[in-house]
This record gives C-alpha cells, sequence and structure tokens, in this order.
C-alpha cells in the first residue's frame, strides 16, 4: 500500500469520521484524478465506503479486522480472564493500553459490576503520551533517543502537561517512573479518577502498560499500594504468558 493511501486512511477520525474529496486533495496536493484513484481502490478493498453525496467513511474490513485482533492478539491473549478479575478486585476500570507510534492506544476495557465515572481511555482510542499514569509509564520507558525527539517535536505539549521546561528536568521526572515500573495520577485525564498504572514489558522494550483507574473518593490513604500490588501481579503473569508463548514458537521451529 502507498504511502498516500495510507495517509489517506489516518486521514479519518472523531473529528472528520466523513471526508470529501475535495477536502483529501487540498491536504494531500493531489489532483482530482490521482484522490478518486485511490478511493476507489481503497473502497474496492473494503478499507472505505461511500456514505450517499457525503463522501467516503471507513469500511467494513477495517471491522472485519477489528474482530481478527481481538481474538488473536498476543497481549489480549496473555491477559485472559485476569483483567475481569482485575476489575472485581479493584473495584476500578481497567485498561490494556499498547503504544501505537507517539500515542498509546487502549486495546481493552475491563469494567467492574459497580459502574463508576465514565473513562476516557477506551479500546481503540489513542491518547498522547504527557498525561495520566497509563501513558506516563510508557514514556518513562522509551529508549533516550525517542525522548529526545519527542521532546524536540513536542517540547510546548510536554511543557503544558506538567513536565519541567528543560529535557534534562523532563528526563529527572520520568526516571523514578522508569525505577518504579509504575505511575500514580491524579486527576490528569478525567477530573475526580485516579489511574494507577504498570508498565508491560518484553525485556528492555516497552509494550505498553496496564492500569487500573478508580474515583478518588474510593482511594483512602494507603489503598494505593495494595491496588498498585495486584496490577503489579497481573502484569508479571501477562509477561511471563508472553514469554512461554514465546518460548513455545521458537522450539516449534
Amino acid at each position: 500500500m502507498s504511502d498516500r493511501l495510507l495517509r489517506i486512511l489516518a486521514s479519518f477520525d472523531l473529528s472528520h469520521p466523513v471526508r470529501k474529496p475535495a477536502q483529501l486533495m487540498a491536504e494531500l496536493g493531489v489532483s482530482r484524478a490521482s484522490i478518486y484513484r485511490d478511493l476507489k481502490a481503497l473502497e474496492a478493498a473494503g478499507l472505505l465506503e461511500r456514505v450517499a453525496d457525503r463522501g467516503y467513511a471507513l469500511g467494513p474490513l477495517i471491522v472485519e479486522l477489528d474482530r481478527q485482533i481481538r481474538l488473536a492478539d498476543p497481549l489480549l491473549q496473555a491477559s485472559g480472564s485476569l483483567l475481569r478479575k482485575l476489575a472485581a478486585e479493584t473495584g476500578g476500570v481497567v485498561l490494556l493500553c499498547r503504544v501505537h507510534g507517539d500515542k498509546v492506544l487502549c486495546i481493552h476495557q475491563e469494567a467492574p459490576a459497580d459502574p463508576i465515572s465514565p473513562v476516557s481511555y477506551e479500546r481503540g482510542r489513542a491518547m498522547p503520551l504527557y498525561r495520566g499514569a497509563t501513558s506516563k509509564v510508557i514514556l518513562a520507558h522509551l529508549p533516550r533517543g525517542e525522548l529526545e525527539r519527542l521532546w524536540k517535536r513536542d517540547r510546548a505539549a510536554i511543557a503544558a502537561a506538567g513536565f519541567p521546561p528543560s529535557f534534562s528536568g523532563f528526563m529527572a521526572e520520568l526516571e523514578p517512573l522508569k525505577e518504579a515500573k509504575a505511575c500514580v495520577t491524579h486527576s490528569e485525564v478525567d477530573p475526580g479518577l485516579a489511574g494507577l498504572a504498570v508498565a508491560l514489558l518484553d525485556g528492555p522494550r516497552v509494550l505498553g502498560s496496564l492500569s487500573v483507574v478508580i474515583p478518588l473518593a474510593k482511594l483512602p490513604a494507603g489503598r494505593s499500594k495494595t491496588v498498585l500490588s495486584k496490577v503489579f501481579s497481573v502484569a508479571s503473569s501477562i509477561e511471563s504468558a508472553l514469554e512461554n508463548e514465546r518460548l513455545r514458537a521458537r522450539s516449534k521451529r
């Protein structure tokens, strides 16, 4: 698939669920003939579909692929019923997230029996790396070179998220999160909610994070450590399951 086709697909988001050919022509700087040729190819593949006279929306193949991911994603497979149990034991919403480029993507949300306030992170929603425990614990485990690149590009956004205004200060604030492999934040993403997150690692590489989101009113002093210990236990089980599956795959070669 060409870079331009990928850029067309990436242009669809919650703010732009339907795109018109004229909009894409202006954004990509290509001719009408080229855009219509690209749209026709994406439509034929099922990646886009025509929406009456309004333009194009994402197509049915996206839904089919999403189902395949739900059934075959190694991280989801390794999590099994552990997330449901964690939600029941902590009374919070459990989030399983992975790194997605320069964002954090929620791939599963498990809610407790007693509903709590709505949580911004939900399956399929990509969030920035700089706010909330779910994202920050991932950010802390990115390679230094990657952090330098992000700092040069997103310095204003990083500072707006409350990090120090210098790269050395930024790194110093991330260091204890990396050492602890965990992060706890209050009201950084959703008002009145606390996030308690643990990094999911594959050796030195960060895969994503496992989090529990709980109303601050239900998180009395001292309970954070108890909840975090449960998150650590499940995260360790997920990492072990991934490693065991990798070893089984190698033994079959």
